[in-house]
């Protein structure tokens, strides 16, 4: 049987990752896109806009 490289469970069938290469189950990525969870972490992460802190600007001595 194979091998689900981001669980580690034998499975009945894997799907290789459109962005990694890497062999997911159903169960650890999106089938339908190809992409296993590891990737479509990584993909919400650049998605996600991060807001802008407001420093204070130090004293001019």
């Amino acid at each position: 049987m194979p091998l689900c490289e981001i669980c580690g469970l034998e499975v009945m069938k894997v799907f290789v990752c459109s962005r990694c290469g890497a062999r997911f189950c159903e169960e650890c990525g999106d089938v339908k896109r190809r992409i296993c969870y590891d990737c479509l972490n990584w993909e919400e992460e650049e998605d996600e806009e991060y807001e802008e802190e407001d420093w204070e600007e130090p004293d001019s001595p």
